[in-house]
């Protein structure tokens, strides 16, 4: 089917991967975003595991007119963990969302040995094995400390989340992590909450836990990666839109990879297969705009 080519108009992707990445990646950041502009997308949000991209989306927004490129900051190794500074500064130099751990949570982290010698293992695996493999890695990490309270220096991200109105996102912990921090980042006042693809196998959220998410106000950020990957089937996906209900949605793609097709491309599959299995293009106009304007301005 063909969509409604004013349904993209304002559409915000709000997790894309694009070069220059440790991970190949199948468009750099102009490029993505001159094919997001020719599209008619409102914007889009550049995510990198490894580096800010605040600074980056700042350049591209000079480089190429009529879109809006956003970046963020993911608090993994490389930027020092669960680092206070670098989310002051990410607040300070304009970033719309701070991701909590991905490839260095504990939950991700905890099988990553399991990727060694099997054929085709993803990028971002490859890129963890060759960190470990020259003692790079560094530790796996956790909201908890060793006494399973979560570390002071997490109150100290959380407020200065709120204090710049930035996104909180899950990113990979597990479902257990996820929703105590859901729950520490409500009572310190966060605002914005995305929980970060809920059906990656590893950061799956069962309908009853999103069901409970709901009564703290988050958005589940729904990705048509998971999709391509045959890591979550559209109908679960449509099942759980609805069950959580339209206010509380939003579709990003989590594309980039060289081996999909370009994101915007994605983008327009994932809304034509969503449309088919049911929600009409009202609805579509509040997960693919309202929402993500509710997030990040």
């Amino acid at each position: 089917m063909m969509i409604d080519i004013n349904l993209l108009k304002g559409a915000f992707d709000l997790h894309v991967h694009s070069a220059p990445d440790i991970v190949p990646r199948l468009l750099d950041d102009v490029d993505l975003a001159k094919l997001y502009r020719n599209y008619g997308f409102g914007g889009f949000i550049i995510k990198n595991h490894y580096s800010p991209t605040y600074d980056r989306a700042y350049l591209v927004r000079r480089i190429v007119n009529g879109i809006d490129v956003f970046g963020g900051i993911v608090l993994n190794n490389s930027v020092g963990g669960l680092n206070p500074r670098i989310v002051y500064i990410a607040g300070r130099s304009g970033a719309k969302i701070v991701w909590f751990p991905t490839v260095d949570s504990i939950n991700e982290r905890s099988s990553l040995l399991n990727w060694r010698g099997k054929p085709n293992p993803p990028a971002w695996a490859k890129a963890q094995l060759e960190l470990y493999d020259r003692g790079l890695l560094g530790n796996a990490l956790s909201i908890f400390d060793e006494d399973g309270r979560i570390k002071p220096e997490i109150d100290e991200i959380l407020d200065i989340i709120k204090e710049f109105n930035m996104a909180l996102a899950t990113g990979h912990l597990s479902p257990n992590e996820g929703i105590q921090l859901v729950k520490r980042a409500v009572e310190r006042g966060v605002k914005k909450i995305i929980i970060t693809h809920p059906e990656f196998p590893t950061t799956r959220y069962n309908i009853e836990q999103q069901k409970e998410l709901v009564n703290y106000g988050v958005y589940f950020e729904r990705c048509y990666e998971s999709v391509l990957a045959s890591r979550a089937d559209i109908n679960d996906i449509v099942r759980a839109i609805r069950e959580t209900g339209i206010e509380r949605n939003i579709l990003s793609t989590d594309l980039g990879q060289v081996h999909h097709e370009p994101p915007p491309q994605g983008y327009v599959e994932f809304i034509e297969k969503i449309i088919k299995h049911g929600l009409t293009k009202e609805e579509i106009e509040i997960i693919t705009k309202e929402n993500q304007r509710k997030l990040l301005y």
